[in-house]
């Protein structure tokens, strides 16, 4: 009877943590997500995004912020975002981001919205996404391969007027 008893607590004591991860919506990324999810953990730094590229504020690499963001049609993109939402009163902003060493960059958003990348003029195109339904810690992370230098980050098509974001480079990119 003991190890009847036994045999069932290790089965109920292994089986709970699992059934509580698979719950998790944030543990549904198709990638590691563990440094952006501690990023996400800390408080936000409330930043005023754009609404053209020379009013938008400059974004550290490896920080939280929460982006505040205005109606999308005060917003003088960049370059016009490569996709367009359709609906009332999306909010859009601008804010710039500088790389000194080129790799691979993660940037991991709160809520699912549009995000473009934009270099000289030109849209830089993600080398993946990932995302998981239910988790606003983070709900998406878009990837790209950087050169060192200036970028435009315009959010845009957002249903709320405000975003968090991080940029992180990817575990294993060389920096």
């Amino acid at each position: 009877m003991r190890v009847v008893f036994a045999c069932l607590l290790l089965v109920v004591l292994t089986c709970h943590p699992a059934r509580a991860y698979a719950t998790d919506p944030c543990a549904e990324f198709a990638w590691d997500v563990g440094h952006e999810r501690a990023l996400f953990a800390t408080t936000p730094e409330t930043v005023a995004a754009g609404t053209s590229a020379e009013s938008a504020p400059l974004l550290a690499v490896e920080r939280l912020y929460r982006l505040t963001l205005t109606p999308q049609e005060r917003v003088d993109f960049a370059v016009a975002p490569e996709r367009k939402r359709s609906g009332d009163a999306p909010y859009a902003g601008l804010a710039r981001l500088h790389i000194a060493v080129a790799g691979t960059y993660r940037l991991a958003l709160s809520r699912p919205y549009w995000v473009d990348i934009v270099q000289s003029g030109s849209l830089i195109s993600s080398s993946g996404f990932t995302g998981s339904h239910g988790c606003e810690a983070p709900r998406k992370i878009v990837q790209y391969t950087l050169a060192a230098g200036d970028f435009v980050l315009q959010v845009s098509g957002a249903g709320s007027a405000d975003v968090g974001l991080t940029l992180t480079a990817a575990p294993g990119a060389s920096h």
